[in-house]
């Protein structure tokens, strides 16, 4: 039983996407407690953009990315908002350089601290930097790592 909502990163909806084990097992626990993922609109983005991105390439991931339009049109999707960007300008201003340009990072973790929720990713060091630069208190959760839950 889980105890909240959670944002899940963009690495984890192409986790579940590829059918990892684990993170399928905690997608499918999840679903039967809250019927839909969260993701938030900079997932919808990062996912669109990469898909047709090697469609144009000459890949043929026309169907992956029909898959992937088909899940989000079953998700909860976020929208970013004023909240949000208030945190997230505070994690740019407090980031060293160099971390500014994982601005998808940035924006989702954003959204995952200003709707108090926690964030389902296998980048936990990224995000965790942003959280340690920032002060801002970021719950992460690793879906890949059965039954491991990291609190921030």
């Amino acid at each position: 039983m889980l105890a909240e909502p959670t944002l899940l990163d963009t690495d984890t909806l192409s986790e579940l996407s590829r059918g990892h084990p684990a993170v399928t097992v905690r997608a499918r626990a999840y679903l039967a407690e809250f019927a839909r993922f969260t993701i938030s609109a900079v997932t919808v983005f990062e996912g669109l953009r990469g898909y047709r991105r090697a469609i144009r390439a000459g890949k043929r991931f026309e169907r992956q990315l029909q898959a992937f339009e088909a899940l989000v049109a079953q998700c909860i999707v976020l929208p970013f908002d004023q909240d949000a960007a208030d945190v997230a300008a505070t994690i740019l201003a407090a980031v060293p350089r160099a971390r500014r340009t994982h601005l998808g990072d940035i924006l989702i973790g954003a959204m995952a601290i200003a709707r108090q929720l926690p964030l389902a990713t296998r980048n936990r060091r990224d995000f965790r930097a942003l959280s340690d630069a920032s002060g801002l208190p970021l719950r992460l959760v690793d879906w890949a790592t059965v039954a491991k839950r990291v609190s921030r």
